[in-house]
């Protein structure tokens, strides 16, 4: 399995402590973050075969990705009337989803896996309802590294006019490498699924970069404006955020970018084959 050595974190602390003092909050004041950020995000899009249309935010790490593409499907099913709203995923999901569940008022409806610790997709099936407001699908989930059946999850998503989210935290800078590392998987994992309007992705996992920058990708702003926030009514002025927080530290974003660019694709795709490759060899040793 791939590790940094000590140069590549003196990289990032030498960048980050450039940047100790900037507010992804204030993008006028400190534009060079929100460019670092609109990049970042871009790349990310790229990778998981999104278009020009697809667009996104960076939160603290995959937990916040979550709850946002919770909190946006919540939203987007108050359009059509729901007012009770859950959402449906295999108990192998992470645990941020609880978190979203509890935070958000969402009805959390989980299927036990399959006697091959699977996720059940027939099960998932028959949990859906006029109500529900998300369907989930891991790619891989944490317990088990197994990938849910994101085609079917996202077709059903579909079906019913309702938010698929794809959860690729874990796999997220392995996933868009499997194929050109020689290892293949069933399914497509990315944008180019129909259905999937969300996907999260943490370059703080194996992109290397520092804690905590999650990437949380939509298929369109359409489906990223529902979870903005923003006020006028408040005394102080105007105050709009993208995500959960207000003030952003903007050193981790700049060092997350520089990391990227200094890595680059190649670098990734190396770091992914000896990921695999280890996987493989588990495997084969049992």
């Amino acid at each position: 399995m791939y590790v940094a050595d000590q140069s590549h974190w003196d990289f990032i602390n030498s960048v980050m402590s450039k940047f100790v003092v900037t507010n992804a909050l204030h993008v006028e004041e400190f534009e060079m973050i929100s460019q670092c950020e609109a990049e970042i995000i871009r790349m990310c899009c790229n990778m998981y075969h999104g278009d020009k249309d697809t667009c996104g935010l960076i939160s603290s790490g995959g937990t916040e990705s979550i709850i946002l593409a919770c909190l946006a499907a919540r939203e987007r099913g108050k359009e059509r009337g729901v007012t009770m709203p859950n959402m449906v995923m295999s108990n192998t999901a992470h645990a941020a989803f609880d978190k979203a569940s509890f935070m958000l008022g969402i009805e959390l409806r989980k299927v036990q896996v399959t006697k091959d610790f699977r996720c059940d997709f027939k099960a998932m099936k028959g949990m859906v309802d006029s109500n529900t407001v998300l369907l989930v699908s891991s790619a891989p989930e944490y317990p088990y590294g197994n990938y849910d059946p994101a085609p079917e999850i996202a077709a059903l998503a579909l079906k019913w006019g309702i938010n698929c989210h794809l959860d690729a935290c874990l796999g997220s800078f392995i996933n868009p490498f499997i194929e050109e590392c020689g290892y293949k998987l069933p399914f497509k994992i990315d944008f180019r699924v129909p259905g999937i309007t969300s996907i999260s992705c943490d370059p703080h996992k194996y992109g290397m970069g520092p804690k905590g920058v999650s990437v949380l990708m939509f298929r369109n702003s359409n489906y990223r404006q529902y979870q903005f926030f923003a006020t006028s009514s408040w005394n102080g002025g105007l105050y709009a955020t993208t995500n959960i927080a207000g003030s952003r530290p903007g050193n981790v974003i700049v060092s997350t970018w520089a990391v990227m660019l200094k890595t680059g694709r190649e670098g990734y795709l190396k770091c992914a084959q000896q990921v695999l490759d280890a996987c493989q060899g588990v495997r084969k040793a049992v």
